[in-house]
Parts: C-alpha cells; structure tokens; sequence
C-alpha cells in the first residue's frame, strides 16, 4: 500500500491552526489513529466550519482563516491524490497475486499460496483462508510476513475450538447477505468477530471479504495490516477475493477435466485389451486339429502352436503366447505392436499381464521361464 505520511502530517497541522484560530478544541487528535476516510471527513468539516466563520471577521483574522483554509483544501487534495494512487497500485498489485497463483497449477496449492500472496502483493501483513464446506467453517492456510509461526498457531487454535457453524457467524453472514466486504475496526470488542484467533495474534483492526465465484459462497479471506486497516485496505482485499474465486474454480475444474482424462484413456486401454482377448479366444476356439497338426510342422513363430494342454497354454492367452514368443526374438514393443497391429499400450497391458502371470519381476526373467517350459514340452 501507498505511504500517506506526507497528507496526514499536513493534514494534523492544518487542524491544529485550525483549533487555535477558532479558539475551540481541535479535532487533530482524531487524525493520528484515523483511516484515510476519516482524515479527510476531518479535513471536509474543517473546511465547512471556516466557511461559516469567514464572513464574520475581517482584516488580520480572515486573512489567517482564509490561509488556514486554503491549506486545508490543498491537503484535501493531497489526500485524494495519495486515494487515488493507491487504488490503482492496488488494483496493479491484486492483478500480479492472482497471476502467481494461476501459475501453482493444483488445488491444493490455490489454497496454501493465497494468504501468502495477500500479504506479498497487496500489503497485508497477515491473512487466513477461510474454507466453507456443508455450513461448516475452518481455516484453509493463514500466513504472517512478522511471525513465521502464526499460521501453526491458527490451525492449532482452530482445531481446538472445532469447525464453526456458518449460520453463527455473525460478521461473516452479514458479508453474505450484503455480498460486501466488511471492516472491523475494534476486532478485540467487537461481538460479531471470532474473538479468540483475534486475541492469540493481537489484532486490532482487518477486513475481510467472502469468496464467492458466481455467487456461491466458498470461503472468507481476512486480513490485516497491523496498523489502521481502512476503506482502501477493504477494496483491495475485495478485488483480490472476486478474482481469487473464479480462479480457483478454474483450478478446480481443469484438475477434474484432468482426472476424467485419465480414466477414459484407462477405461479404453482396459476394454481394447478386453476386446482383443475375446476376439483371440473366439478364433482359437474355431481352431480346427488340423490347423493344430499343420501348424506343427511349420516352422514360424507363433505361441498357437504349443500343445493345447500344455502348462503355458493354460497359463497364457494366444495373444499373450504370441506376444511372449516375441519378446523371446528380442522385439521391444513398439516392433511387438507394429507385427500384431495394435497399439503400444495394449502390447504394454499384455506384457504386464504375462509378467503377473508368469510371477516374474522383468522381461527377461519371464523369457527366460517361458523358454524352460516350452523345453519340458
């Protein structure tokens, strides 16, 4: 966030001038503590406030008003300037967290990694992902640039405590009802906050805004400054949480398109390979004996050609037979799935099969058995 120290000094004095020309109490003390909407109340109703009096004095005194005033609204101009600059480096900063988070590429990452980019980007000092599940309410990630700890400390706490009904939440239910986010400017009084996590970190003031892509609600991001959290600290946050929603949904929807992917590509290997062996089994049942006698005295090499009874035969299927026969030449598969015409994961599937079957832990221990048994035949 932007740095308004300049303004606010200029803006305290110009109230202490103004108190002393008026010759009340000054309302400068207000402005130490103030958050920028405050200040600059302060500094509007000070210009109100000489503009009533003007007209009644003249000479040295309304030279001095007029001079009061005239600071005045260059400070309040000031201030609306340093408004305006932070908006728009918010608005920058929220646009560069967002980016990194698009860049971690898992779900679980989205979560883990927002509160830390709150806090890098968009000059928080600590912040706490909120996770709503089923009316249910727990922290999914906290992170604190001052105490490395913080975040152990707020998981801990919260699981002590237990998850927290959504419907009891009474800062959190006014967020929904209002799709707004909130400040809380006195977090250790104030009866609609979660007091305790408030106290174990001593935070005075934060913001806090829902997540909730297409206006369901899928979790509360709160944060804090550790000093005067105010209406721009708010905004930032608010922006942060609109963008954050839908691109953690967009993560979440690519992980299941994924997901879904993989299983297709699985379930067609399965029912290619089911396919292949119920088409092989139909042909070696058609098998005339004289095909078997023929084939016999032919020298080629095929696995349909040992006996019919024999351990192997039992042991294997045809395709499995031929592929093993194969791999005993030296094939690699691809060589193995351009000779049978299939693709290479199916000779893959088949391969594993054979070394399940044949209890073997690599190709060549399985040649090796297959070779003593076609032996012993």
């Amino acid at each position: 966030m932007g740095d308004e120290a300049g303004p606010r000094e200029r803006a305290l004095a110009a109230l202490e001038q103004l108190g002393s020309l008026l010759g009340a109490s000054t309302s400068a003390s207000k402005c130490a503590d103030a958050d920028t909407g405050t200040v600059e109340q302060l500094v509007d109703d000070g210009l109100a406030q000489l503009r009533r009096v003007l007209p009644g004095h003249s000479g040295p005194e309304a030279a001095n008003i007029a001079a009061v005033a005239l600071e005045l609204a260059d400070v309040r101009h000031a201030l609306a300037e340093a408004r305006t600059a932070r908006r728009l480096d918010g608005v920058l900063q929220v646009q560069r967290a967002l980016a990194r988070l698009r860049a971690v590429g898992s779900t679980e990452q989205m979560l883990v990694k927002a509160p830390e980019a709150v806090c890098e980007y968009c000059g928080f000092a600590a912040a706490i992902l909120w996770r709503v599940d089923e009316g249910l309410v727990t922290p999914a990630a906290a992170y604190s640039k001052r105490d490395p700890d913080w975040a152990d400390k707020v998981i801990r706490t919260a699981a002590e405590r237990g998850p927290i009904q959504l419907d009891s939440m009474l800062l959190e239910n006014e967020m929904l009802r209002r799709r707004a986010p909130v400040i809380v400017h006195d977090a250790l009084n104030d009866p609609r906050v979660v007091r305790d996590l408030t106290r174990l970190s001593n935070i005075h003031s934060y913001v806090a805004a829902p997540v909730m892509p297409e206006g369901r609600v899928i979790g509360f991001l709160h944060a804090t400054t550790m000093a005067t959290d105010d209406i721009l600290d708010r905004d930032v946050l608010w922006a942060f949480a609109e963008g954050y929603g839908y691109a953690l949904e967009r993560t979440i929807l690519i992980q299941r398109l994924h997901e879904q992917g993989k299983r297709i590509r699985e379930l067609v290997v399965a029912t290619e390979t089911v396919l292949t062996e119920m088409r092989e089994a139909g042909l070696q049942i058609s098998t005339t004996s004289e095909d078997l006698q023929a084939a016999e005295q032919t020298p080629v090499r095929s696995a349909m050609f040992s006996a019919p009874d024999s351990r192997i035969h039992q042991l294997l299927t045809r395709r499995e037979l031929e592929i093993i026969e194969l791999m005993a030449h030296g094939d690699t598969n691809r060589q193995i799935a351009e000779r049978i015409v299939v693709s290479e994961g199916t000779v893959k599937t088949h391969v594993s099969q054979i070394l399940k079957k044949m209890r073997a832990a690599n190709r060549a221990e399985a040649v090796s058995k297959f070779m003593r048994m076609m032996e012993k035949q």
